[in-house]
């Protein structure tokens, strides 16, 4: 404990003496202000140079604004232009996807008629069919053909090689 007393007694004294010195410091450096006295520079000319240099940055932000609606104006009108190309494809499209619902319609008519037509067709076919089948099984006709005995190929090839 007696330590801490004496670490903290020395601390003490070190902060005073610094102190001390501080205050004499403060007291040299008024010292030396007063005799030398304040400072002041005219900074005026600069402020000529300053505005013109305003000037020029606002005339050049202008112009930069300028150009810049230019070319959002350059953009919008282009995309406008493809917008309306767009559009006009997608009228077109939509007429073609109509004329094709269309054409559709009728090609389904038109297979409905023809599936019809072919039911009758082949119910005709098997009428006429027992139709001739019965005339044929009660007319009792009978069919021979006369024809040459045929000729026996192997033998004739022996005969040739013979």
């Amino acid at each position: 404990m007696q330590s801490l007393n004496d670490c903290m007694t020395s601390y003490l004294d070190r902060v005073r003496i610094l102190e001390t010195e501080n205050r004499k410091l403060e007291s040299k450096m008024g010292g030396h202000l007063e005799k030398k006295g304040p400072q002041v520079r005219d900074w005026g000319h600069y402020f000529k140079t300053i505005e013109d240099l305003r000037a020029q940055i606002l005339a050049n932000s202008i112009d930069n604004a300028h150009l810049a609606a230019d070319d959002f104006r350059v953009k919008y009108e282009t995309e406008l232009a493809m917008r309306q190309f767009v559009e006009s494809d997608i009228r077109g499209l939509r007429k073609v996807t109509d004329d094709t619902s269309v054409t559709q319609l009728q090609l389904e008519t038109e297979i409905k008629v023809l599936k019809e037509e072919l039911l009758f067709m082949k119910k005709n076919h098997k009428e006429e069919v027992k139709g001739l089948q019965a005339q044929i099984a009660s007319s009792g006709l009978t069919v021979e053909v006369d024809a040459p005995k045929s000729q026996d190929l192997a033998k004739i090839m022996v005969d040739i090689r013979a």
